[in-house]
């Protein structure tokens, strides 16, 4: 069973562990992480979802995301979330965190991160079967994905947040 440290409101390890599929308290949050990768040429790598319902968003494109485990930290999770889901090595310089925020009533702190990277598509490996496909797109293309339907909902105000004026 995976478990969860808790914090409180103000980022604050609190010593509390739940179960991933326990309720949480008011007051008291998990963290998850959410991780934007950018190449040289201005452009985003995008993962699309298996179509299995198990996992959120199925079949559509997103970022890599994951939560943090107990006793573990955002920035490994999002080392481990992005060779686990696209068996890609990141190094702890290479990660920016740009913004972390509360987000209710979910109960859990957001964390988003950019990382620029170079990463040639050949050398992506699926490793934990979440994703089956992984591409790099422009701001054009991400403007049409939008519009199509083929980015995971949640995701779009925090990609014209966060990445857009990366892309621009």
């Amino acid at each position: 069973m995976i478990k969860w440290d808790l914090y409180d409101d103000k980022f604050n390890l609190i010593n509390e562990v739940v179960n991933e599929d326990e309720e949480i308290n008011d007051g008291k949050y998990h963290c998850s992480i959410n991780t934007y990768i950018i190449n040289s040429d201005k452009k985003l790598l995008l993962v699309k979802r298996t179509m299995n319902y198990n996992f959120r968003y199925p079949g559509f494109w997103n970022s890599i995301n994951g939560n943090v485990e107990n006793g573990k930290n955002s920035v490994e999770t999002v080392i481990e979330s992005i060779d686990k889901k696209i068996g890609i090595n990141i190094k702890t310089f290479e990660i920016t965190s740009i913004d972390v925020q509360l987000r209710d009533p979910y109960h859990y702190i957001y964390e988003t991160f950019i990382i620029k990277k170079n990463i040639c598509l050949d050398d992506i490996v699926f490793k934990d079967k979440t994703c089956t496909q992984a591409k790099w797109v422009d701001l054009k293309e991400l403007y049409n994905m939008i519009s199509n339907g083929e980015i995971a909902w949640v995701m779009i105000p925090r990609i014209e947040k966060y990445v857009i004026p990366y892309l621009k």
